[in-house]
């Protein structure tokens, strides 16, 4: 469906960004590493980078160190306090508190990881379980249970292992779990040489401001949608005037709307309501799409962006895989996501 002919594209992508006159959408990284760490880039250099992006927010996330005690803006970007709790069980981000703990900690066992999270969470901070499905450093306790605000589906660069997570999510959606999704670039250095891999993916939030209460408030209340970077495909997906992440009344007819800007051509928008597809457009050129959609059923709508890759595409894929995701070699690839959003729930 395109959009009406006696109306401007600018107008609908202004509808799609200003859905209210308090919040705003706002760009950031999750999950970010500097030499406090492992990564490669001092604090300074990693923020002058998450600058360039564009980005609004950014949080910092060494292992088992906090480097940022308070935060700070510097120029527009707000930085956010964060560190990875990390153990051989699993990793889980902390984001937003002073916390009351150090490394080093003994995290061996489940309780090993509530008594830490609960300490975590009386400061205030906001957890989120990282790359749960990975098979280099996935989770290895029961997910079932474990008191997350968010999860990491989209870990780095778009793999394989991130797919099973977002089938994992959408399985608890099923089973009346709400869970923020969110993804995180985990950057510790650039390989070969490629654009700069912070902020891929991105993070987008719809927040009442650009402070660290209210976009940890936005993460953990599923007001956001995840995309490929800063300046790449945005979906909005709305029912009335809620948005991603809000509650709606369910009634015969009701409708959700579905705005996609900068979709790819070739690339598939998607949008469920539970387990069923509702609408499956394929891009026939590159552009904005929007769509009017009914709402089956209660439970919950959310959209997707997929692509697969074409033979050169695949082939390089390949040869990327074999040195970063050794064990994802003669795996099936299949078609991957380029943008993902929370759903809105309907009851």
């Amino acid at each position: 469906m395109n959009f009406p002919a006696d109306r401007k594209l600018s107008n609908f992508i202004a509808e799609g960004i200003q859905m209210t006159k308090q919040r705003k959408w706002l760009k950031g990284d999750t999950h970010l590493h500097t030499t406090n760490s492992d990564g490669n880039l001092t604090t300074a250099e990693l923020i002058k980078e998450c600058r360039r992006k564009g980005l609004d927010w950014a949080i910092i996330t060494d292992h088992n160190f906090s480097t940022v005690l308070n935060p700070y803006y510097v120029g527009g970007l707000l930085v956010i306090q964060g560190q990875e709790v990390t153990a051989k069980p699993g990793h889980v981000n902390m984001w937003g508190a002073k916390l009351p703990f150090s490394a080093p900690y003994t995290l061996e066992s489940f309780d090993d990881y509530i008594n830490i999270i609960n300490e975590g969470k009386a400061a205030g901070a906001t957890i989120s379980v990282n790359h749960p499905f990975c098979k280099k450093c996935g989770w290895h306790l029961p997910l079932e249970g474990f008191p997350m605000d968010c999860v990491e589906l989209w870990n780095a660069p778009m793999h394989i292992d991130n797919m099973t997570n977002i089938k994992w999510w959408h399985n608890e959606l099923l089973k009346g779990r709400r869970i923020g999704a969110v993804g995180g670039s985990d950057y510790h250095k650039d390989y070969y040489n490629v654009t700069s891999l912070v902020a891929m993916p991105t993070t987008i939030c719809y927040a009442k401001s650009n402070t660290q209460e209210d976009i940890l408030e936005a993460l953990r209340n599923g007001n956001s949608v995840i995309t490929q970077g800063p300046d790449k495909t945005m979906l909005y997906l709305t029912c009335g005037n809620a948005v991603i992440g809000e509650t709606v009344q369910w009634s015969e007819g009701i409708k959700v709307d579905i705005k996609a800007v900068k979709l790819k051509k070739g690339h598939r928008l998607v949008v469920y309501n539970n387990d069923t597809v509702i609408y499956n457009y394929k891009a026939k050129s590159f552009g904005f799409h929007h769509a009017e959609l009914e709402v089956q059923e209660k439970g919950f709508v959310r959209a997707e962006v997929l692509y697969e890759f074409k033979s050169v595409s695949k082939k390089i894929y390949g040869k990327v895989i074999e040195k970063i995701m050794p064990k994802d070699v003669g795996i099936p690839v299949p078609p991957f996501a380029y943008c993902l959003t929370n759903p809105i729930f309907f009851e």
